[in-house]
């Protein structure tokens, strides 16, 4: 296995359907959805029609152009994503310092519990 496809990390759902609003706001072809996205043709398919029944595309003379609903999705996952990559770098840092060999005990403060049978009501 190479380098690359070791650290390549699998795209959310909002990470797609933002590559390909993306690529839409200036008008894009099936094709060019499917290369600039990364995606199958398939998965291209399928994320175009969705969008399309969402109202977030449109397709005009073979185009398809992000709608107003579309570019309000698209700045909402911006800053989604924005938030995701900082929280990452959080966490890589917090790793840095943090050890990941620490083991806490959570049975010390837990209360000790009994288990009784209790008889099922008869009728």
């Amino acid at each position: 296995m190479s380098q690359a496809s070791k650290h390549r990390k699998k795209r959310s759902r909002y990470e797609i359907v933002l590559e390909v609003l993306e690529v839409c706001q200036n008008g894009a072809k099936k094709t060019w959805v499917m290369y600039r996205a990364n995606l199958s043709y398939d998965l291209t398919t399928n994320y175009l029609s969705v969008l399309m029944k969402e109202g977030l595309i449109e397709n005009k003379d073979g185009l398809y152009y992000i709608t107003d609903k579309g570019k309000e999705l698209l700045e909402l996952l911006k800053a989604w994503k924005q938030r995701k990559d900082e929280m990452s770098e959080l966490t890589k840092k917090i790793n840095e310092i943090l050890p990941k060999d620490i083991e806490v005990d959570t049975k010390e403060s837990e209360p000790q519990t009994t288990t009784e049978t209790v008889p099922s009501p008869s009728s």
